[in-house]
């Protein structure tokens, strides 16, 4: 898979100083700066998620990421575990990404919102699965998943979650998204 091709137009650069970072606290206060400047240009239309294709996801990665980053450009050629949970071997990404997407290309429309808090729900375990990068997986498939589902008339404010629940409905839908649909219909809208 490797890297992606980005046209001028499909990033807005930061101005960029080159830093070294001296420890992992460091760290995480750069990419909770980035993070938060570019997730911001999300919601003033600065940048918008152009489709819900694979390529989609891996251009709104480049973009929340590319300032902190190197790779975030790139699928991960790297296994990740987190606790008890394996995600998919980085060997099968591409052949799981093409399912996903293909699934997601053919979903029909969303005629009530506990249909829509069940797909939301099957997707965002499916990629959260599948697990394409190496850091920053979480927030860049939530954004994805949110602008998807207004594309399907509804408003998932994921603000909104309380964080404990959410983080064990998400280890959860490994296996069972039941309770990580009840969450997400909380905190929809039907636009």
């Amino acid at each position: 898979m490797g890297k992606y091709n980005f046209d001028e137009e499909d990033t807005v650069l930061l101005s960029h100083s080159v830093q070294k970072v001296e420890n992992f606290v460091e760290l995480e206060k750069i990419e909770q700066y980035a993070f938060f400047i570019r997730s911001f240009q999300i919601e003033q239309g600065i940048y918008k998620v152009q489709g819900f294709t694979f390529n989609d996801l891996v251009r709104l990665h480049h973009h929340l990421f590319q300032d902190v980053y190197t790779f975030a450009v790139e699928v991960r050629n790297v296994q990740l575990t987190k606790g008890n949970t394996r995600f998919c071997q980085f060997q099968f990404i591409e052949t799981m990404a093409k399912e996903i997407f293909k699934h997601l290309e053919n979903e029909s429309e969303w005629l009530t919102t506990k249909e829509a808090a069940k797909r939301i729900a099957y997707f965002k375990a499916e990629l959260n699965m599948l697990h394409p990068f190496r850091e920053g997986n979480g927030r860049t498939i939530r954004i994805f998943i949110q602008n998807c589902a207004q594309a399907k008339g509804y408003m998932w404010h994921y603000n909104e979650l309380q964080q404990d629940e959410y983080i064990q409905a998400m280890i959860e839908s490994t296996y069972n998204t039941t309770k990580l649909e009840e969450i997400i219909f909380n905190t929809l809208e039907k636009l």
